[in-house]
Formats: C-alpha cells, structure tokens, sequence
C-alpha cells in the first residue's frame, strides 16, 4: 500500500498467496492460501484499538503491529500508531484518515464496540496421506517407520482413493489434496503415477479439486522422473537438514554413507526442470547450528522452505526440552541471515514448526479433523506417526466418520481443551503444537506443548521479519 498522506500502513495484499501453513496436517509444507480480508463493513460506532494490538520496533520510525491469534500482520508509522490510539473525538477528519481507519478495522487492528471476535476458519478440504511403500534407501535416525520391502498395490491404492472421495463427499469437502509418502515413494514412481492419474480422473466424475504432492528424500530425482511429475502437476517436499555433516548424521544411507550431495544436486535437477520445490527441515540440537549455511544456499537457489522441530518416536524418548537455549540460539541465527535477504513471499507459517502468525487455527494439524492415512495395506489410521495404530480400513463406506468418532490413540485436542494455552494470547497462531510430541513427553494430550518456551522466545523474531519483509518490498525508507 501507498502511504497517504502522513500516513503508512503496509500489509500482503495478496490474498490468495500461497505460504507454507503450520495450520496443515505434516511437516510437508502444503500450501495454504492467506485468508482473505474482509470486505470492508462500515462500523456503526467509532472505532477503538484492539484491547491486545501490540508492536515490535523495526526502526526508529517504523513498527510491525498486530494482535496475536487475530490479526493480520502489518507494519506502520509513527503517525498511523497515533492515529490508532487517539480517541475518536479528536481523530483528525480527513479522507486519508479515514482510508487507514478503515483499512486498520479490516485487517483486525481497530475494533468496534462490541463486535464479535474473529475465530478460525473450518478447514475447506480433505488431505490424504497414501504410505505407498515401507522401501527407503535411507536410514534416518529420527525415522518412526520399521522399513521393509512392501509396496501398496494397485487395488489397494485405487480402493484408498475411492474411500477417501466417499468421505470427501459424505463431509462436504471439494478439494483432497493427496500426498504420495513412504518409505521413499520415488522408488516406486510408476505406481504413484499409476496411482494420480486415477485420482484425477475419478475426482473429476465427482466434482472434486484435486491436488498431488510427492514427499521424498531427494535422492533419486533425475531429469526423466522430474519431467512426468511436471507433466503430471504433481507439487514436490524435498527433506534436507544440513548441506553436509547436519544432514548426513540424521539421514544416512541404507549403508552408513553422506547423502545430502545427493539430495542438493535432486533439488537443482528440480529447479532445472521448471519445478518449485519445498524442502522440509528437520531441527534438532544436532542439526540446528548448521541452519544458517543451508538457508542462505536454499535462499541463493530460491528454493522455498520450511522449520519443523524433530518429533519424539517413542514415550520417553529425548525431547527438544534439555536443549532450548541452543534451538533458540540456533534459529536466531537462521533467521539472521532471512534479514539480510528479503523475500516477496511470507514466511510466517515456514519458520517455526506447527505454529503459523498469519493464519488462525484452532489445531496444529488435520489429525482427526481432516486427514486421514493410508498404509500400504489398506489400513487407515489418525497419523502417520501412528501409522501402526489403525481405527479402520478402506473398506469402510466413510472412514473420515470413524476417525473422528475414534476416542483412543492420537487425541488431536482444541487449543482452548490445552491446560495453560486457553488463556495464551497466542493460542490460535500456535494451536498447541504437536499432539504426538506432547503425549509422548507428558503422557497427556491436553497439555501445552513441550516446545512452548522456545515458540514464545520466538514469535517476536518472526514477526520482525515479516515486518523487515514487508518493509524492504514496499517502503524501504521507513528503515533508515
């Protein structure tokens, strides 16, 4: 937006941008379209600052505002703060006056008396999570996966598709997004392609959008695999940790060998293929100081990205609690580095594990609301942490039905169910973190999130930097 007057108020005005959303069902990065601004309503009564908007200093004349859980993020002047905070009677009467007013009250900034808060949308679509092979020619240690050899078979696969439209339909949803997931699913590319093509020809004769992804390690994209997933529209997640020690210490070959040249060298092949790859961090207290040199050849390539904390794969096991400070320090130094190179896309739902500071939602993922996980068997379970622990299988006429209704396993519960995160003010950007991770460190599901410390150290860096995005696209000035 063009500052009026004295007046500067910049915002994405893109609503249908898509960004990496922590409001999804896995650490794949599926994208997400910002929700739209409301239409412009013109209030009845004057308006009055959010009871919560706060503020971050960019620079001495300008600000990054917003109101936690509500808002869109924004950044302003110091004429434009004033004009918030100044009391209706003696708010200046002028057009660009009104203009920011109004702009403020769209975006959540500025409230009327009495209007209703803003709660998080419904999800709008189905996401499906087709485990078509338990093979991987990799051996990471953070896997929760026991590999073997099986494949999902055709007539498994079709008959996943088919009841995943049967709940589709029966929930109301005109849009599934599959994502194509193992094990390592290139190792089996016929079958996925198999596999989309019935997808997309049965969701037609339904009615249905349908969107693919394929989840993979990177290290076997060629030029002749990249070109039938372009031809296919299938989207790609690329998983990488580190450009060399970082990765190959988590994410060892079958054989004990480096593979993270490979997987860089997938990316280029991608890249060089038209494709728009994601690629899929994992943080752990091992990796995290290697972030800073990996962001900036990801940012050099203009690979998209996004920051997910390792989960625990049994009860008990280590958490990232005995190692705070260090993924605090660690991601600091990360975002550092995003500082310097500004970038037109937001990255507020990409740097942060589960959370998203753009999008409201009242669980940090799909799980048993709408997802629902195919193993290569036809089993269907919540997760695909869980993926040993069916509720059903594809032969149920709606197995969305019975993995909502299902009360034992994985409890993905509303942030306002979370003891301590009811009251939080950044309950609906955060959600609550993983359910899995939390059960497994505390033996609860309704407990805050074993990473809560390191979310709240840094949810002020994160919106800094959209501010400093926001701020280096459209008024450069405003930083000096």
């Amino acid at each position: 937006m063009q500052p009026a007057s004295d007046f500067s108020l910049l915002f994405d005005h893109d609503d249908g941008m898509e960004v990496s959303a922590a409001a999804t069902d896995c650490d794949c990065a599926c994208p997400v379209a910002m929700p739209p601004i409301p239409t412009p309503v013109q209030p009845s009564a004057p308006l009055s600052p959010h009871p919560d908007l706060r503020r971050i200093s960019l620079s001495d004349r300008a600000w990054v505002a917003f109101v936690p859980s509500v808002s869109r993020v924004a950044v302003l002047n110091q004429a434009t703060w004033d004009l918030l905070l100044t009391p209706p009677p003696l708010r200046p009467h002028t057009a660009a006056a009104t203009d920011i007013l109004a702009i403020a009250h769209r975006l959540g900034l500025v409230i009327a008396p009495n209007e209703s808060p803003r709660l998080p949308l419904p999800p709008d679509g189905l996401v499906v999570w087709l485990h078509v092979t338990n093979a991987c020619n990799l051996r990471c240690t953070y896997c929760y996966l026991e590999k073997s050899g099986e494949t999902m078979s055709s007539a498994i696969g079709r008959a996943a598709i088919d009841a995943a439209f049967r709940s589709a339909l029966a929930a109301g949803y005109r849009r599934v997004e599959f994502k194509y997931a193992g094990g390592e699913p290139l190792l089996h590319l016929r079958r996925v392609v198999e596999l989309h093509r019935y997808a997309t020809q049965q969701g037609a004769a339904h009615g249905l959008e349908i969107r693919g992804r394929i989840l993979s390690n990177g290290t076997t994209l060629t030029p002749p695999r990249l070109a039938l997933l372009a031809e296919l529209g299938l989207g790609l997640m690329v998983s990488l940790d580190g450009l060399s020690v970082s990765h190959d210490a988590q994410r060892p070959t079958l054989h004990g060998g480096a593979s993270a040249a490979a997987t860089l060298d997938g990316l280029r092949h991608a890249l060089a293929c038209g494709l728009k790859p994601t690629v899929s961090i994992t943080v752990t207290p091992q990796s995290v100081s290697g972030l800073p040199t990996l962001l900036s050849e990801l940012l050099d390539l203009g690979v998209h990205f996004t920051l997910n904390f390792v989960r625990p794969t049994v009860t008990g096991a280590p958490t990232l609690t005995t190692a705070e400070d260090r993924i605090i320090e660690g991601l600091r130094a990360a975002y550092a580095v995003i500082a310097g190179r500004p970038l037109r896309y937001s990255l507020l739902g990409a740097l942060l594990d589960r959370t998203h500071l753009g999008v409201s939602h009242r669980h940090p993922c799909g799980v048993g609301e709408h997802y629902l996980v195919f193993d290569h068997r036809g089993n269907v379970a919540r997760c695909q942490m869980v993926i040993d622990q069916p509720v059903t299988t594809v032969a149920a006429a709606d197995p969305l039905a019975l993995i909502r209704a299902d009360r034992s396993g994985v409890q993905n519960v509303a942030v306002e169910a979370r003891e301590g995160c009811s009251t939080c003010d950044w309950r609906y950007w955060c959600a609550g973190g993983c359910a899995v991770t939390t059960y497994r460190a505390t033996g609860r599901y309704d407990a805050p999130s074993p990473n809560c410390r390191i979310y709240q150290a840094l949810y002020p860096d994160v919106l800094r930097l959209e501010g400093l995005r926001l701020l280096a696209l459209h008024a450069p000035a405003l930083l000096t």
